[in-house]
């Protein structure tokens, strides 16, 4: 009796341990995939529109973007942005996956318990240093795109350079320009250009020299060879206009008024709702209808110094007297408003309460490399000078072992 009770004992521990390991499979087992819906945001869609052309149900669309919400904004999906949807044989999704522009992109997955996670991945990349220079024929923008380079590289190489040259009224025929910059590349062929690391734009002979420099502090910033930050105070220009249309001047013919009186500021003509920026860093000590000049903004900015901008068509977010504003930042638009005869933008400026005019006002560096990081930053600058100087006329890149490779794109 004893022994039939341990063997029906043992075996019920046997059938109990196979129960454990079935049910552990089950839980392991992933249902087959059988379809992969692939799809491209298109101009104009939201995702909720575009997931309804997978045929998934509006009930699964809204799980996907509820899930999605926590890792991606999906406000933020852009015309060219692409996902795929991942669905089992019973026809339930299993996996979503989102690609913006760039390394990251967004899972969003099914487990084999029905539970769902999103999360924030990166792809794979290899670093690579590509390089470029040119000569103008016309413009900047034709020059560098002409090689192929991404408008944000040549955005960002006309923004370091921002307070040296106006890429709009200053560039001449012969005007040259060298940079180099880093680009990752994943193994699905993505590729997204990082940070410009030095750069230069040569005009008339002059040139313009960037180095891209971390401090002590850990902050970057663009610095000449001579250690002093690119950036300056004030901005050579509130917006990107078409032409000046009246400058500063004591005695001026005004077209509505039909008199002679001071033009204490400078007229930029420019499209009705062009953006308008703050020239420096500052505090808003105005914002609303002042008169002839209509909508009209005042900034505050450090050393005695006030900017005014007049005849907007409308405030930028967030303007208003009291806020804070960044050097750059859009707090207007350009309009007619007051008394004006066409869209343009009233600047003005002072100093201690006098104007000044604005085109002959000498900027100052905001900054120098400190005497801790000076010696650090010549080494950097004499390697980053000489890497400029080696660059031919073909764009081409540096690999992470230093060896150049050219394409054959030359520039025009």
């Amino acid at each position: 009796m004893y022994t039939c009770k341990a063997h029906t004992s043992r075996y019920a521990i046997v059938l109990l341990y196979c129960l454990v390991l079935f049910l552990a499979a089950c839980r392991n087992e992933q249902t087959p995939i059988i379809d992969v819906k692939r799809t491209t945001i298109n101009p104009g869609d939201t995702l909720t529109e575009s997931l309804k052309d997978t045929g998934i149900s509006q009930t699964a669309s809204a799980e996907i973007i509820t899930h999605l919400s926590k890792v991606f904004n999906p406000r933020y999906c852009k015309p060219g942005d692409n996902y795929e949807v991942s669905v089992d044989t019973a026809g339930q999704w299993q996996r979503f996956l989102y690609h913006p522009h760039g390394m990251d992109f967004y899972a969003v997955e099914r487990s084999s318990t029905g539970i769902v996670a999103a999360e924030k991945r990166t792809k794979q990349y290899q670093k690579t240093t590509m390089t470029a220079t040119g000569v103008l024929s016309t413009s900047l923008w034709e020059a560098m795109s002409s090689q192929d380079l991404s408008p944000e590289v040549i955005n960002d190489f006309a923004d370091i350079f921002a307070w040296q040259v106006d890429f709009l009224t200053d560039p001449r025929v012969g005007d040259t320009y060298r940079l180099l910059w880093e680009q990752f590349k994943a193994d699905d062929g993505t590729a997204v250009n990082g940070r410009i690391l030095a750069a230069q734009y040569t005009a008339s002979g002059q040139a313009h020299s960037a180095i891209l420099f971390t401090d002590e502090k850990g902050q970057e910033n663009y610095y000449g060879p001579d250690g002093k930050s690119l950036r300056r105070a004030f901005l050579k220009a509130p917006l990107q206009y078409r032409r000046i249309s009246s400058f500063f001047t004591k005695r001026r013919y005004h077209p509505v008024l039909k008199y002679f009186r001071p033009h204490l500021g400078i007229d930029y003509a420019a499209p009705k709702g062009t953006p308008v920026s703050s020239v420096g860093d500052g505090t808003v000590i105005y914002a609303g209808w002042k008169g002839g000049f209509g909508k009209y903004v005042q900034v505050r900015h450090a050393n005695g110094y006030v900017s005014a901008y007049g005849h907007l068509s409308g405030y930028g977010r967030g303007t208003r007297t009291g806020a804070r504003v960044r050097q750059g930042q859009v707090i207007g638009y350009v309009g007619s408003t007051g008394l004006s005869t066409g869209p343009h933008l009233d600047f003005r400026i002072t100093k201690n309460g006098s104007f000044i005019n604005f085109l002959t006002l000498k900027f100052p560096p905001t900054q120098t490399v400190s005497a801790n990081d000076k010696d650090k930053f010549h080494l950097l600058t004499k390697s980053m000078m000489a890497h400029l100087a080696s660059i031919t006329n073909v764009a081409g890149r540096t690999n992470s072992d230093g060896a150049v490779q050219t394409a054959e794109k030359t520039a025009k």
